[in-house]
């Protein structure tokens, strides 16, 4: 019974660390938790069946103390609120001690002095301790660690809440190495690997706990200003960073497929990495990243076009718990939901009981029919934006992406980053992000210099990488821009034409001269290192961009730098469409790709040899794409100077659609065809109209592409 009781008191005063951890002299939303949590640590602590051992009063009266400060700062008895709080975090890392020391003494374990007073103090504000600093130990690990059916949704709320502190102390890492003074941010960063640490002790993770408590160790010696975060210190933080992703990834694998959580085998010598900085000692061997090797691998997968058949393959594992993804919302969007839900029913009760009574006339019942559909719009509007995330989550991945790179090809480099609270939907961040890694990798490794070769240019020794978002005209917009050497036109064209990519003697403009890097198999890397120089991968970024129905330009200058700018939709599921005919058929052409649409006379069609149908248009000739032969409708005029020609572009180039006539411009939840039907030529998707039947979304893209090949 004791021994339940010892191990019921540990958790809780575990979770006390926790919970004073989170609280500041100014935001006290934690403290009523905290003081249910000292009230039954009280309660367990009489419970001890210990007669008058000296450790039972021990921790009776730091609890006691603990829990007369807590009230006094509740009830606003105290001037100095973060004094306060240093004094219940000391009593509480009092009651840490004396309970490691008595459960010690009921099995039997030698304790030493030093567990009295441990090293880790709950609360940023302290800057003192009467303890020395212990060295940072290397728990035993299990051999195998399962996760049962019970604790899975207790482990996969973990996953979620730790994987917000692992990134929340990546991007307070990243903004130390530009403000190595900054307290705050370095108690942030411990907060984040304490909160870990109490919860995975509480779920029994032990490995993930210790490497926790390892890193909590030299961050508190950071706190107290005892070491310098930086240099090697740094990096082996952010190895611990790193490392705790991978373990949060075999985590939730483990929890999809009931198997054994796997073993860290890099687990071992980072905790002895950990241990020598806590004790003032320089690694042997310079920290290497923990994820630069899946980093590489996840980039081959992504360059060969094989992500999705493995992530595919591992679908079809054994689901054992849910572990989907979630986004948050705030609690303004949902209470509009539930208002705007509301009026919808009350407008559909009017518009019900106009039908049932027939006592209105046609007009009133048409107005309240309009304002129900204003109604649907609107929320249909604030249902799209609670799939919006900010893409700072991307941007900082890209941060430490920069950082790494940067240091292993020995280049200074000052990234940047711009518009990270800029929204994008969610299945859009999620796909971005591989395309934004291979050209952050190719901005640094092809286009910034290095150091010396910057200063013989009269440049700047570090060099400038900025990401930046940013909406524009109903699009995000994403560029990358760097201050390097450019794209070098002339070698591009070269290796193109070696290639047979290009005619020799074929004329091509800038534009059309950088947009050669996106041709498979094309590069212009004088060697092959670990991050770029393949040859294959911009084809797959721009396919990948494409197949989000954005586009992406490019504008360089010699000597000066380069600037890839991507456009995409807001959101993937409702696009802005114009809706055509064809015959007795209706199609969707997307608003963002029409120029303009006109009825062309006699004298602007004409017959280029070798070029099928085209259409002069203000001094320019385009080519002429007949929709109902691509899609077997049958017309009402095949005549174009008796039809209509819709002029849409894509990428700069244009093409004209021969239509019947223009319907109406309506928003349209787009669907996809299904795997039945496959990818169909020129069609991108279907949409359901209002009265039931589906009409086909035109795929511009594609429809330019067939029209460039005629």
């Amino acid at each position: 019974m004791a021994m339940n009781q010892n191990d019921t008191l540990i958790q809780l005063v575990e979770q006390a660390a926790c919970c004073v951890n989170m609280l500041g002299p100014s935001d006290l939303s934690d403290a009523r938790q905290l003081e249910e949590i000292l009230s039954r640590i009280d309660r367990t602590v009489h419970e001890l069946d210990r007669g008058s051992d000296p450790l039972r009063t021990q921790m009776e009266g730091a609890t006691a103390e603990a829990t007369q400060t807590l009230q006094q700062v509740l009830g606003q008895e105290v001037k100095d609120t973060s004094q306060a709080l240093n004094a219940i975090a000391q009593a509480i890392c009092s009651l840490q001690g004396l309970a490691r020391q008595l459960d010690s003494a009921d099995s039997g374990t030698a304790v030493e002095s030093s567990a009295a007073a441990p090293s880790e103090q709950p609360t940023p504000q302290s800057k003192e301790t009467a303890s020395p600093e212990p060295a940072a130990e290397t728990p035993a690990v299990p051999e195998v660690t399962t996760i049962s059916a019970d604790d899975a949704p207790l482990v996969v709320d973990f996953i979620t809440e730790a994987t917000e502190h692992i990134e929340t102390a990546e991007s307070a890492l990243l903004e130390l190495e530009n403000h190595p003074d900054n307290e705050e941010l370095i108690n942030k960063i411990f907060r984040g690997f304490h909160t870990i640490k109490g919860m995975a002790g509480f779920l029994n993770l032990t490995e993930i706990g210790s490497l926790a408590h390892s890193a909590e160790n030299l961050l508190d010696l950071a706190r107290k200003g005892k070491l310098i975060l930086a240099g090697a210190n740094s990096d082996v933080v952010f190895a611990s960073v790193d490392m705790l992703k991978r373990m949060m990834t075999c985590l939730k694998e483990a929890v999809e497929s009931g198997g054994p959580v796997a073993r860290q085998d890099q687990l071992p010598p980072l905790l002895e990495t950990l241990k020598a900085a806590a004790e003032g000692k320089t690694p042997a061997a310079p920290v290497r990243p923990v994820q630069t090797k899946a980093d590489d691998e996840k980039l081959d997968a992504i360059l060969e076009d094989k992500a999705e058949a493995k992530k595919a393959a591992s679908s079809g594992a054994a689901a054992h718990a849910t572990t989907d993804d979630k986004i948050k919302v705030s609690i303004t969007r949902l209470d509009n939901l539930i208002n705007m839900t509301g009026e919808l029913v009350i407008a559909q009760l009017m518009v019900a009981e106009e039908i049932h009574t027939r006592t209105s006339s046609t007009h009133d019942l048409a107005r309240k029919v309009a304002h129900q559909g204003k109604i649907v719009r609107e929320l249909q509007e604030l249902s799209m934006s609670m799939r919006m995330v900010p893409v700072q989550g991307v941007f900082q991945k890209m941060s430490r992406l920069a950082r790494d790179l940067s240091r292993k090809a020995d280049k200074q480099v000052d990234f940047v980053t711009v518009g990270e609270e800029t929204e994008l939907d969610r299945t859009v961040v999620d796909k971005i992000a591989d395309p934004l890694i291979h050209m952050v990798r190719n901005s640094l490794d092809h286009g910034v210099e290095p150091s010396a070769d910057r200063v013989k240019a009269g440049k700047n020794a570090t060099g400038h990488v900025e990401l930046r978002a940013f909406h524009q005209a109903g699009n995000i917009v994403i560029e990358i821009e760097d201050d390097g050497k450019g794209l070098d036109k002339d070698r591009i064209l070269k290796k193109a034409v070696d290639t047979g990519v290009v005619e020799p003697g074929q004329e091509l403009s800038d534009e059309e001269i950088f947009k050669l890097i996106f041709h498979p198999g094309l590069s212009t890397a004088e060697k092959i290192t670990s991050v770029s120089g393949r040859g294959v991968g911009m084809d797959v970024v721009k396919k990948n961009i494409e197949s989000l129905r954005g586009k992406i330009e490019i504008s360089s200058v010699r000597g000066k730098g380069t600037t890839f700018t991507i456009r995409l939709p807001l959101t993937l599921a409702v696009i802005d469409g114009q809706v055509v005919s064809i015959g007795d058929q209706r199609y969707i052409i997307p608003i963002n790709a029409i120029v303009r649409s006109l009825r062309p006379t006699s004298r602007q069609i004409s017959s280029v040899q070798g070029r099928g149908e085209m259409i002069l248009e203000r001094g320019e000739l385009i080519p002429l794409v007949r929709l109902y032969r691509l899609l077997g409708a049958v017309p009402t005029e095949e005549d174009p100077t008796k039809a209509l020609v819709v002029v849409v572009e894509e990428d700069g180039k244009k093409c004209c659609l021969l239509v019947d006539d223009l319907l109406a411009q309506q928003q349209v939840v787009i669907k996809s065809l299904g795997d039945a039907l496959g990818r169909v030529p020129g069609v991108s998707g279907g949409a359901i109209m209002g009265d039931g039947k589906v009409c086909l979304i035109l795929d511009i893209p594609g429809l330019v592409a067939l029209a460039q090949a005629q």
